[in-house]
């Protein structure tokens, strides 16, 4: 009969006792048991927020530096004249040629004499006669025979054929044409047979020694630059060469607002050659500064670029700065103090005037020692992790 009934019944009597025993472990949970969770550990202590914001500071000592400016420039001979006649005549003789390399007084032309040697032995016969003439004025005016007029007339009968004489013998000396320099003869533009008049062109004479290289700089850096330095350049024909800067204008282009600048080079056999597109390395003046993360450069309102500092009662301050030579792993920058704290992670974060507190970086790899990241050491603002400190 048993057997009948659980049959007939015993799959409704199993779930009947499975949803029974479910019901009564609820309620022991409910009523016996505690509600809250078992906790396995403390929870974590975090820092109360602070009204003083902190922020990563390094504190930094200048060193001096000395940097070089790169100025594009082209050379230039040391002087260029055009060599003219100056007396008319025909050329005779054309001593040199284009190229030639002459010294100072040489002979480059000789113009036909025609009767400038008989005009100045013409001068200097009456010359001797005036001179004769005048002494025998003196003479006869010691005893009281000629008026002072008449030995004045004597004395500048005399003076005018000495002018006669000078004019002569420099009407003949100017038939020879010399070099006024040494240097080497570009264009001619005379042949032998040509007739020349006062003023006219024979040749160009060019100084290339020493060889000039002029180019132009800017304003913000005209002042770091001192004559009597060591400079280079480097020619765009391939040749590399030392001289001294010889000149640095004190007055700007009008059009450019730029200054010129000019180094000088020995060339002694003329081989460097005039107009040649050249580059500069200037040496610029000694300045005290400091090497920095790019990171921790910021603008003002005014969009000056600068850096954030922090004063003796660790407020921060923007100090505007000047880039003097960006580097692959930072900037060297001048316009601050000779020691300086800089704020170099969360300057984004505080205003200026705002008193802040400074955490150092040594202090931040402290906190950090347990932690898997590995912070770079080096100048202020290197790249660390991400956050405020």
């Amino acid at each position: 009969m048993f057997i009948k009934l659980l049959r007939r019944f015993g799959s409704v009597s199993i779930a009947l006792a499975i949803a029974g025993a479910a019901i009564v472990w609820i309620a022991s949970g409910q009523y016996l048991g505690s509600a809250e969770p078992e906790t396995r550990k403390g929870p974590a202590q975090l820092s109360k927020l602070s009204d003083v914001p902190e922020v990563r500071v390094a504190t930094q000592t200048a060193e001096p530096r000395t940097d070089r400016l790169r100025v594009q420039g082209r050379t230039q001979a040391d002087r260029k004249v055009v060599v003219q006649a100056q007396t008319h005549g025909r050329i005779e003789e054309l001593l040199v040629d284009k190229g030639d390399l002459v010294d100072k007084g040489q002979v480059l032309a000789q113009l036909a004499e025609e009767d400038r040697s008989a005009q100045l032995r013409e001068a200097k016969a009456l010359l001797e006669q005036r001179q004769l003439e005048l002494e025998v004025a003196r003479r006869l005016h010691e005893r009281g025979h000629r008026s002072d007029t008449q030995l004045a007339g004597a004395r500048a009968a005399f003076e005018e054929a000495q002018a006669r004489v000078e004019q002569a013998r420099t009407a003949l000396d100017n038939t020879t044409i010399y070099a006024p320099f040494a240097g080497r003869v570009g264009e001619t533009m005379a042949e032998v047979g040509d007739f020349m008049t006062s003023g006219r062109d024979l040749l160009r004479l060019v100084d290339l020694d020493p060889l000039k290289i002029v180019g132009s700089v800017n304003e913000r850096r005209v002042a770091q630059i001192e004559t009597g330095t060591q400079a280079t350049a480097e020619l765009i024909t391939g040749e590399q060469v030392t001289g001294t800067v010889d000149f640095v204008a004190r007055e700007a282009n009008d059009r450019t607002r730029t200054f010129e600048v000019e180094m000088r080079v020995a060339n002694p056999e003329g081989a460097l050659r005039d107009g040649v597109t050249a580059q500069m390395t200037v040496p610029l003046k000694e300045r005290v500064s400091h090497f920095v993360s790019p990171s921790i450069l910021t603008l003002n309102d005014a969009g000056q670029v600068g850096v954030k500092v922090l004063d003796d009662d660790n407020r921060v301050h923007f100090q505007e700065v000047d880039i003097l030579a960006d580097k692959p792993d930072g900037v060297w920058i001048t316009g601050l103090p000779k020691t300086v704290t800089f704020v170099t992670l969360g300057q984004n974060f505080v205003t200026v005037g705002q008193q802040v507190k400074p955490v150092a970086e040594g202090e931040v790899q402290q906190r950090l020692q347990d932690t898997p990241l590995n912070l770079p050491t080096g100048g202020p603002g290197k790249p660390g992790p991400e956050g405020r400190p």
